[in-house]
């Protein structure tokens, strides 16, 4: 017992990282849709977003327009190939500036498992 115990893991577990999902470096352009009722969502309902990163509980994308944090959006993941397009909601967890438009980290809505 006590050898298992000495003997290194098989899983590398980085401190400093707080995601329960990996990401998967991804590029592709996916479309927005902001689903809040304030000013500027209803004045720029759609917003187009270059993925950077995606996993199962979000992602990270440059979008051409600013959003605010906790600002409701559905995502669209076009068709590509034999696999269909799917969409996905979710909430704004922050957006700073960057050179090409802004850095937008967008969390998943957590899918209600079935009964």
């Amino acid at each position: 017992m006590v050898a298992l115990l000495k003997m290194p893991s098989p899983f590398k577990i980085d401190p400093a990282e707080r995601r329960m999902f990996t990401r998967k470096d991804i590029q592709a352009r996916v479309q927005g849709k902001r689903l809040d009722h304030t000013l500027p969502a209803l004045q720029e309902p759609h917003v187009s977003l270059s993925l950077r990163d995606l996993s199962l509980g979000g992602l990270s994308a440059i979008s051409t327009q600013p959003m605010e944090a906790g600002e409701r959006v559905a995502v669209f993941f076009p068709p590509q190939g034999a696999n269909r397009g799917w969409d996905a909601y979710g909430r704004i967890i922050r957006c700073d500036p960057s050179h090409f438009g802004f850095r937008v980290a967008v969390e998943f809505d957590p899918i209600p498992l079935a009964a």
